[in-house]
C-alpha cells in the first residue's frame, strides 16, 4: 500500500514546489512485471465524499479530468462536483489563493522562423503559439525570472474568429472573443466553448464599437455587453445615435438597454478592463473612459484627471488593474531617450455620480531606458514592461531593479494579447446547450 497525499502545489521555481496537504488518499498498486510501471488497482478505503471534496477544490482542472479515470465511483463523484455551482466557487476561490505566490499569464507569440520572413499582423493561425507562463516570485535577487511555461490549449473556434485578433475580456477562466456579431465563449481549462445567438442590434446602419464581458456577483451571472452607434443620414447630414444591448448567459438572450453617449464621430477604443463587477474602456478620440456596471447594467463617462485632459501627441494612455483598483498608465515611448511612467489610481465612483470620480497619483516609474510600454501589475508589486525591441522586464516597485523576463526560446517575444488568468471549472453552458 502507498500513501498519498492529495496536495496543493504553490510553485516556487520549474523544479520544486510547496506542498500543502488537504487530505489523505490510500490506494494500492501493483506492479507489471512487463512494462515496469504502476498502475493504481483500486481504493483500499472508503473516504468521506466531504474529505474527498475538499482535497479535490485545491487540484487544478486538468487534475481533476485525468483522476475521471481512477474508478468509475470517482468519476461519478467528480462530474457531480464538478457541475455543483458551490464547490466551482470553492474551486475558484482555493485556485486564485493559491496563485498568490506566483502569476500565471497567457501570451500570445508568433514563431520566430515566421516573424522573420512576414509582417505579424498577417500570421495564419498555424504560426501562432499560445503559451501560459507562470511566473514565480521568490527569487528576487535573480536578473532573470524563474518561469513555468506551458502549452494554452485554445479550442478550435467556429467560422472566421481569431482568438488573436478578437479578444474582448475575461474574467473567471472564462474568454470572450468577438468578431462583428459574432461572440464566443470559452473555458480552455475543460475545453468548452459557446457561441452566442444572434445580436439584436444586427441592422446594416448599426456599427459595434466595444464589447465586454464581466460576472455579476449579485446575480451570479455572466454578461456580455455590447455598444455602438447607428448613423443616420436625414437631408444627407450624417447623425449617430448610441445603442447597447446585454447578453445574459443564465437566459441566453440579448436584450436593449438604455446608453447615453454624444459622438460625433467614431471613437478608437483602448484595452478594455474589468475589475469588481465594472467593465472600464479607454476612448483615445475623446480622451475620456466608458465604463459599465454589470450589476446594475448603467453606463457612466468618467473624466481623466485635470492634467491629464490634454494628451499630447506622443504620449499615450492604457488602463490596468492594481491592488483591485483600477489605475491609469500614462507614458511616453520615444525612441532615444529614457521616458518615465506615470500611474494614477482612481477612487470608486460607481455609486451613482457621473462625472466625480477622484484620481490619486501613486507613483512615477523612472525614467528608465528603452522601456515602450506599460503591460500589467503582478501580485508581488512588480510590473510587467515591454522594452522598445518587444522583449519584456519585470520592474520591481519596492527595489527599483529591472530584470529580463523570458517567456520561451524560439517565439518572438512580442506578445500580442497577454492577461492573467486562473484555470477554472467555471462552464459556459447556460439556458441552452451548447458545444464542448
Amino acid at each position: 500500500f502507498v500513501l498519498c497525499s492529495a496536495s496543493v502545489p504553490l510553485l516556487r521555481s520549474p523544479s520544486e514546489a510547496e506542498q500543502k496537504s488537504s487530505s489523505l488518499l490510500l490506494f494500492s498498486t501493483s506492479r507489471r512485471a512487463s512494462s515496469g510501471r504502476f498502475a493504481m488497482a483500486g481504493i483500499c478505503c472508503d473516504l468521506p465524499k466531504e474529505m474527498l471534496g475538499e482535497a479535490f477544490s485545491w487540484l487544478p482542472p486538468q487534475s481533476l479530468i485525468q483522476f475521471k479515470c481512477v474508478s468509475k465511483s470517482w468519476y461519478a463523484l467528480i462530474d457531480s462536483l464538478m457541475k455543483d455551482p458551490k464547490f466551482v466557487n470553492k474551486h475558484l476561490r482555493n485556485i486564485d489563493n493559491k496563485l498568490l505566490s506566483s502569476t500565471c499569464l497567457v501570451f500570445f507569440c508568433v514563431s520566430y522562423t515566421y516573424s522573420r520572413r512576414r509582417h505579424r499582423n498577417s500570421v495564419p493561425l498555424r504560426h501562432k503559439v499560445f503559451k501560459s507562463v507562470t511566473i514565480c516570485h521568490d527569487d528576487r535577487e535573480s536578473d532573470h525570472t524563474s518561469n513555468v511555461v506551458e502549452d494554452f490549449h485554445m479550442p478550435t473556434l467556429p467560422g472566421e474568429v481569431d482568438p488573436v485578433n478578437e479578444l474582448r475580456g475575461h474574467c473567471n477562466g472564462i474568454i470572450c472573443f468577438a468578431r462583428y456579431n459574432k461572440i464566443i465563449l470559452c473555458n480552455p481549462a475543460i475545453k468548452e466553448w459557446r457561441s452566442l445567438p444572434k445580436p439584436c442590434l444586427d441592422s446594416g446602419s448599426f456599427e459595434a464599437l466595444g464589447v465586454g464581458f464581466g460576472y455579476d456577483s449579485r446575480g451570479n451571472d455572466y454578461k456580455v455587453v455590447r455598444f455602438g452607434l447607428d448613423r443616420f443620414l436625414p437631408d444627407r447630414i450624417e447623425y449617430f445615435k448610441a445603442r447597447a444591448e446585454l447578453y445574459s448567459l443564465r437566459s441566453d438572450s440579448w436584450r436593449e438597454i438604455e446608453i447615453h453617449l454624444e459622438l460625433d464621430t467614431f471613437p478608437h477604443l483602448g484595452k478594455e478592463v474589468f475589475n469588481r463587477g465594472v467593465i472600464y474602456w479607454f476612448l483615445w478620440t475623446h480622451n475620456v473612459i466608458f465604463s459599465f456596471n454589470v450589476l446594475d447594467e448603467v453606463f457612466h463617462s468618467i473624466p481623466l484627471p485635470n492634467n491629464l485632459l490634454v494628451v499630447q501627441q506622443d504620449h499615450f494612455i492604457r488602463l490596468g488593474v492594481w491592488n483591485e483598483s483600477v489605475v491609469l498608465f500614462f507614458y511616453s515611448n520615444k525612441r532615444g531617450s529614457p521616458n518615465s511612467i506615470e500611474v494614477w489610481m482612481m477612487e470608486d465612483c460607481f455609486v451613482g455620480a457621473q462625472d466625480s470620480c477622484p484620481w490619486t497619483k501613486k507613483l512615477v516609474i523612472g525614467p528608465l531606458a528603452d522601456v515602450a510600454i506599460p503591460l500589467t501589475f503582478l501580485k508581488n508589486y512588480e510590473l510587467l514592461l515591454q522594452r522598445t525591441d518587444g522583449g519584456l522586464i519585470l520592474y520591481d516597485l519596492h527595489s527599483q531593479i529591472l530584470r529580463n523576463f523570458t517567456i520561451i526560446q524560439g517565439v518572438n517575444s512580442i506578445p500580442c494579447w497577454d492577461f492573467s488568468y486562473v484555470k477554472s471549472l467555471v462552464s459556459v453552458q447556460g439556458g441552452s446547450p451548447s458545444h464542448s
